[in-house]
């Protein structure tokens, strides 16, 4: 099933089950009198493709979270991005020499998200990784953040990427503004601020080009679309979980101290 058949708005019957399955995660939605029954299950093994069909029986247990909120029959289902930031830990050596930038592309997986009636926070049912990433830590033990982990693995070109279909592609530009060799160790990149497009049946998040200053600097980010990867016009498949940029203003890079360096 393509994206833009599977994450969409649906109008429901009254007593109307829909099964949906994506990633590591399978999601039964009912609509009832004035509201929708939801549970969730983790299969044995991750769906193929995205999905979602009818079906006849929903075992009403004590699993089931249970929603009041009116008349209106309509569910919409839309991909996110994680609900935190996500780290790249770099094992392969990428050096880029002053003033040249290097090109990585990196899967990430997607949230699956409910909302009832209009797309906003205040009507978001419930939401579900599609693949459960690990946590991690960013930056020092007392002024860091919180993560998730993608590992270390990534794609130098965009053709090499092969997308599964419950991931996005982040495509990365790190251009070294400074006069030595950067020596990638570690990259944050806050998809919280990123939109989602799709593009020939592939998931795609915003560009992202950072510029790095040094060691002891902030630097800059830029989110973009660019036309050989996103094409001409976009298409807007969902709008980043917050708004502004804020966050894109804090540090990208952390290198870790080498406690017996003087």
């Amino acid at each position: 099933m393509t994206p833009p058949n599977f994450w969409k708005k649906y109008e429901f019957a009254e007593n109307q089950t829909l099964h949906f399955k994506g990633g590591f995660v399978e999601v039964f939605v009912k609509r009832i009198s004035n509201g929708w029954l939801i549970k969730s299950r983790i299969p044995d093994h991750p769906a193929s493709e995205l999905q979602v069909e009818e079906v006849d029986n929903f075992d009403n247990d004590a699993d089931v979270f249970h929603f009041r909120t009116g008349k209106s029959p309509v569910l919409h289902v839309v991909p996110a991005m994680p609900n935190k930031s996500v780290v790249f830990r770099n094992n392969k050596n990428i050096k880029i020499s002053a003033g040249e930038s290097a090109n990585l592309f990196f899967r990430i997986p997607l949230t699956m998200q409910f909302y009832f009636q209009e797309v906003k926070d205040e009507n978001r049912l419930l939401e579900f990784s599609l693949q459960r990433l690990s946590d991690t830590w960013f930056g020092e033990p007392d002024n860091g953040e919180p993560a998730f982990s993608i590992g270390s693995n990534y794609d130098i070109d965009f053709s090499d990427v092969t997308v599964l279909p419950w991931e996005a592609v982040t495509s990365v530009e790190i251009i070294n503004k400074t006069t030595g060799v950067f020596d990638l160790e570690r990259l944050i990149l806050r998809v919280e601020e990123f939109s989602l497009f799709v593009k020939n049946s592939k998931i795609l998040s915003n560009h992202v080009a950072i510029e790095f200053t040094g060691a002891d600097h902030d630097g800059s980010v830029n989110l973009t679309e660019r036309k050989d990867l996103h094409g001409q016009k976009p298409l807007l498949l969902a709008r980043p979980r917050a708004l502004g940029t804020r966050n894109l203003l804090r540090k990208s890079f952390y290198f870790i101290k080498n406690i017996y360096q003087n």
